[in-house]
This record gives structure tokens, C-alpha cells and sequence, in this order.
């Protein structure tokens, strides 16, 4: 089972929130959510809530983030201290992974 950090929709007409959550990789959009991690209001381009120890823990994990979990993220400020020495996120079709340096880039 392929985990993903991704955005579900919630709120009501003409004021979309998000929920960023940890979904099964086959899960519709709005369908069944294993953790809550924060939520995010475009609208006001606003982190509502961002549980930074549980991003940390599902990345770590293994879980495959979306572009748009992985840019809140950035605006939080907290995407440096999900990725730990020595990894780094890479884009694996859709959705970023974490992985190894290799030895060049760890030394160069």
C-alpha cells in the first residue's frame, strides 16, 4: 500500500479548505484519511494548523508527498527539518520521495 501526504477538500461553496492528510494511494480525494496532518485555506493563503512532528514522522516513514503538500510545507518553513542529513526529496512522477544522496552529491 503506497502512502501519499496530499490535500482534501472541505468547507463549503465558494470557500474551499484543505486538510492535509496521509491517504492510501487509491483513495478518492474526499474518501478515507489515515492521519490529519494540518490544514490550509487558499483563500487566505493561510497554514490554519500544521502538525510539524507528524509530517516528520510519515516522510521518515516513507510517505510520498504531493507538489502542493510539499509547497505549504515550504511556506511553513518546516521542509528543512523534515528532510533529514544526508536525503533529500525527489520528484517520482507526480509526487516527491524521500531519498539517499548519492556519494557525489553528499562530498561535492
Amino acid at each position: 500500500m503506497a502512502v501519499r501526504i496530499r490535500l482534501a477538500k472541505f468547507g463549503r461553496r465558494n470557500h474551499p479548505v484543505y486538510r492535509i492528510v496521509v491517504m492510501d494511494s487509491k483513495s478518492p480525494r474526499e474518501g478515507n484519511y489515515i492521519d490529519i496532518l494540518g490544514t490550509y485555506d487558499p483563500k487566505r493563503k493561510e497554514i490554519i494548523d500544521l502538525k510539524k512532528d507528524k509530517v516528520v514522522e510519515w516522510v521518515r516513514k516513507g510517505a510520498e508527498v504531493a507538489t502542493r503538500a510539499k509547497t505549504i510545507f515550504e511556506m511553513a518553513g518546516i521542509l528543512e527539518d523534515v528532510i533529514p542529513e544526508g536525503h533529500e526529496l525527489r520528484k517520482t512522477g507526480d509526487y516527491w520521495v524521500l531519498k539517499k544522496k548519492t556519494t557525489k552529491e553528499v562530498s561535492g
